[in-house]
C-alpha cells in the first residue's frame, strides 16, 4: 500500500522501473562492445574509397601519358604529364617497343590501415605512337634513342 494514498502498489511497474534501470546500463555495455567494430568497419570503408579515388587517379594518368607519347613528346615529358596527374608516391614506367608506347603507373594507398594492408595498385595505357619512324626505329621526337624511362615521384 501507498503511504499517501492508501492505494495498492502494481508490483509490475515497481519492477518495470527496476528493469529500465538495469536495461539502461545493458545499453551502455552493448554500445562499448560495438563501438570499436563500428569504427574498423568506418576505417575500412574509408580505405576502399581512397582505394578507389586512387585506381581513377592511377587510370587517368597513364592514359594522359600515353597520349603525350602518341602525339610525339618526349618520355620525361610523358612521365611529367602523368606525374601531374598521378600526385606524389607514385612510379611511373614508360616503354617504346615498335611502334607503341606503353605507360604503367604504380602507386599505394594511403591511410590509416596503409601500413597493415600494404595495397599496391596499377595502370597501364598502351597508344600507338604517330610519328613513329619504322626505318628508324625510333620516335622523332626530341630525345633520340630513348627506349625506356623510369620515374620515382614523391
Amino acid at each position: 500500500m501507498d503511504p499517501v494514498t492508501g492505494a495498492r502498489r502494481n508490483s509490475r511497474f515497481k519492477s518495470a522501473q527496476g528493469q529500465s534501470r538495469r536495461a539502461r546500463g545493458s545499453i551502455t555495455a552493448e554500445f562499448a562492445v560495438v563501438l570499436p567494430a563500428v569504427t574498423v568497419l568506418l576505417a575500412l570503408l574509408l580505405l576502399g574509397v581512397s582505394a578507389g579515388m586512387l585506381q581513377l587517379r592511377l587510370e587517368e594518368g597513364a592514359r594522359a601519358g600515353a597520349r603525350a607519347m602518341a602525339r610525339g613528346e618526349s618520355m620525361s615529358q610523358a612521365v611529367e604529364t602523368a606525374s601531374r596527374l598521378t600526385g606524389s608516391n607514385t612510379s611511373i614506367v614508360v616503354d617504346l617497343s615498335g611502334s607503341y608506347a606503353t605507360v604503367t603507373v604504380i602507386g599505394r594507398v594511403q591511410g590509416p590501415l596503409s601500413a597493415v594492408l600494404a595495397w599496391q595498385q596499377s595502370a597501364r595505357a598502351v597508344s600507338r605512337v604517330e610519328n613513329y619512324d619504322s626505318a628508324v626505329g625510333s620516335v622523332r621526337a626530341p630525345d633520340p634513342g630513348e627506349t625506356q624511362l623510369r620515374l620515382r615521384h614523391g
